[in-house]
């Protein structure tokens, strides 16, 4: 079976005529099932954390931790146990793909636990300093 087509090219308009070789005509797709269909679904477990990983630690009531954002490694921590910070204060930078990103504080407060240091490689969501 052969079709014509107008193809252009550079406005310029060039008439074909393309023709189909050895394909075989497909059959149709046998008809969809209707109504509910039950399928049993097994999760795997959850992975466990690799050997040498830090468990990681909750936070006491009535403090509140500052997360990583994203994956990647903590180039300077500029904060220290007992100091008192402001809304917004720089407290780690952390690179990631080539970028540096600040971390600052979302609270007031004072600084109980720095739970990271200098070149480490943290994860997405990982507590990195806990504010009380």
């Amino acid at each position: 079976m052969s079709r014509k087509y107008i193809v252009k090219v550079n406005n310029k308009a060039y008439e074909v005529e393309v023709e189909e070789v050895g394909k075989k005509p497909v059959a149709a797709p046998p008809p969809m099932p209707t109504g509910p269909k039950t399928i049993s679904v097994t999760l795997p477990a959850a992975p466990a954390a690799p050997a040498g990983a830090p468990a990681a630690q909750p936070v006491a009531a009535g403090q509140k931790a500052v997360p990583a954002p994203m994956t990647g490694t903590i180039i300077k921590v500029l904060c220290q146990v007992g100091q008192e910070v402001k809304e917004g204060d720089v407290l780690l930078k952390l690179e990631a793909m080539k970028m540096e990103t600040t971390l600052s504080s979302p609270l007031a407060g004072k600084i109980a636990e720095i739970r990271v240091k200098e070149r480490q490689n943290v994860t997405a969501g990982e507590a990195l300093v806990v504010l009380s």
